[in-house]
């Protein structure tokens, strides 16, 4: 059975849907920056565009999820608490 391919428009208010329902946070770490959408199952591997197949996760949580990072990222970028200053 073939997927049908959502415009952009109705993807862009799907995305949107997906960001709202998840408080405009990343899933996994909580972040607020760089959100991005991704698929539980990949659309590749016949996963749809449903609200349940779909979760926010920050840029960094979205590659680490597809196994694209081979190196570790400072930890200041998840950490939210200011670093102290030096004397």
């Amino acid at each position: 059975m073939k997927r049908i391919k959502l415009g952009k428009q109705i993807y862009g208010r799907l995305m949107k849907r997906v960001l709202e329902r998840d408080g405009w946070r990343c899933r996994k770490c909580g972040s607020l920056e760089n959100l991005q959408i991704h698929h539980k199952l990949k659309r590749s591997q016949q996963g749809n565009d449903s609200l349940g197949n779909l979760l926010t996760l920050c840029a960094y949580c979205h590659m680490e999820e597809h196994g694209q990072l081979s190196y570790t990222i400072p930890a200041a970028r998840v950490c939210s608490k200011p670093k102290p200053r030096a004397k």
